[in-house]
């Protein structure tokens, strides 16, 4: 199998554009556009989890053709495992944990956030295997009960949160015995998955069903999973859930139970299409964060905005008391102290203006000046950037559910972006970001979306 070559003219495409069109509008937004493309520069990725029974390793032994990883009953690996073909010259063999999150060439570098005990948990298999020449495979940890970060010495859902952030595919595994009932997969399906990954890339799959005893049984386990699925993606419409075992030479398979032997082949079909999907996903990604940009820099502009409405009030408040003080405040002065002699208003009514008229009247004009400005900046400003930056709300007008979706993600960010950099970006051209963004969506990322289905 190779990678369709115009999904990697797209991905170059892709790759060559975004910097052009949108780096210099992230730098200025404090947005790092590696992010967006690092996950690019490498193969699309399949992330197999399941509770440790379910036969995640056997599934990936029949997938390549070879014995690569442990199987059995109980728990055989305590690893994060990442399955890949060795690139043109290298030997197979594997990659410690902190080779991997330190070579440029993977996307796994976040994961050094996890600590060590992760890294010493954390290993590349390279494997000759022409499946894998155009995607790579990952197998987890089994599932547990009852488990905790201080007994893995890991936060393990964050892990798994974080590749599935990266992947392409996710295949969900499951057992007749054990159908949906491990704690942790509640976790991963209830908390992890919603907010790293769409439900299209998740593949749902009760393995080992020629465990049943019966048709009844399946039935029954069947039954169990998609109850337990309903409670904890909280839909009453289950989705597909494909049903499936692995030919095991010598043991035999109830006639009944051979109706779904097709399913196997169609799930492997699936982890195949990776590739395609990969197309999508990056087009989805990229659709997200630049449409998340664009709420951001709506919400800079309106500041903006409302900041130079406050300020020319202010200024306009400011000149006409800097005028009143010109006219009238050596008059003050005069009623007060007696100096001086001749206020300027006196000289004016009188015809008797000179260059010395002028004196108190201009240094009373710049004293009120000055002290606005120093108000201004002391005092107004602050208390205009601390009501904003505590609720953006009122910056931005949602004008769908969608982006009452991605609003959020982004409130926090603009929150920050006005606390931190207010004197800045109420400088920045905004409403010419907004209007290049907007142009990207709806002409270069409608483009790439054209090409894709074409594929």
């Amino acid at each position: 199998m190779s990678e369709n070559n115009n999904a990697k003219t797209l991905k170059r495409e892709l790759e060559e554009i975004l910097p052009l069109k949108l780096g210099q509008i992230f730098q200025s937004y404090g947005l790092d556009l590696n992010e967006l493309l690092i996950p690019l520069k490498w193969k699309p990725l399949i992330l197999l989890i399941g509770n440790y029974s379910s036969g995640k390793s056997t599934f990936i032994n029949e997938f390549l053709g070879r014995e690569i990883q442990r199987t059995g009953q109980a728990p055989t690996d305590d690893s994060f495992t990442i399955i890949t073909a060795p690139d043109k010259g290298e030997p197979e063999g594997d990659l410690t944990g902190s080779t991997v999150v330190n070579d440029e060439r993977f996307p796994f570098d976040s994961l050094r956030g996890f600590g060590e005990k992760l890294l010493s948990h954390l290993s590349m298999k390279r494997v000759k295997a022409e499946v894998l020449e155009d995607i790579a495979l990952i197998d987890t940890p089994g599932m547990l009960d009852s488990v905790t970060e201080k007994d893995r010495g890991y936060d393990y859902l964050g892990v798994v949160g974080e590749l599935a952030k990266l992947s392409d595919l996710i295949v969900l595994m499951f057992d007749p015995h054990k159908a949906g009932t491990i704690k942790e997969t509640y976790k991963v399906l209830r908390v992890t998955l919603p907010g790293t990954a769409g439900e299209d890339r998740v593949r749902f799959v009760l393995n080992r069903i020629d465990e049943c005893e019966s048709l009844e049984d399946l039935v029954r386990a069947y039954g169990t999973l998609c109850w337990n699925l309903s409670q904890m993606t909280g839909r009453k419409d289950i989705p597909r859930i494909y049903l499936t075992y692995a030919k095991i030479e010598g043991r035999q398979v109830p006639e009944e139970f051979k109706v779904w032997e097709k399913e196997r082949d169609e799930l492997k079909k699936s982890l195949l299409d990776a590739p395609r999907m990969r197309l999508y996903h990056m087009l989805q990604e990229v659709d997200n964060v630049v449409r998340e940009l664009a709420l951001e820099i709506e919400a800079l502009n309106e500041f903006k905005r409302r900041f130079r409405t406050k300020l020319w009030r202010f200024s306009k408040t400011l000149l006409f008391t800097g005028t009143i003080a010109f006219f009238f405040g050596d008059l003050v002065m005069n009623l007060l102290f007696g100096y001086p002699s001749s206020p300027f208003v006196l000289d004016l009514v009188t015809g008797k203006l000179g260059a010395e008229s002028f004196l108190w009247p201009i240094i009373w004009f710049l004293l009120v000046v000055a002290g606005g400005s120093c108000f201004f900046q002391k005092v107004t400003f602050p208390r205009f950037v601390k009501r904003y930056s505590t609720n953006p709300d009122p910056l931005v007008k949602l004008r769908s559910l969608y982006e009452r979706d991605l609003w959020p993600r982004v409130k926090a960010r603009v929150s920050e972006l006005i606390e931190k950099h207010a004197r800045r970006h109420v400088w920045i051209a905004h409403s010419k970001n907004l209007e290049s963004v907007q142009r990207f969506l709806k002409r270069d990322l409608q483009s790439f979306y054209e090409k894709v289905k074409q594929y």
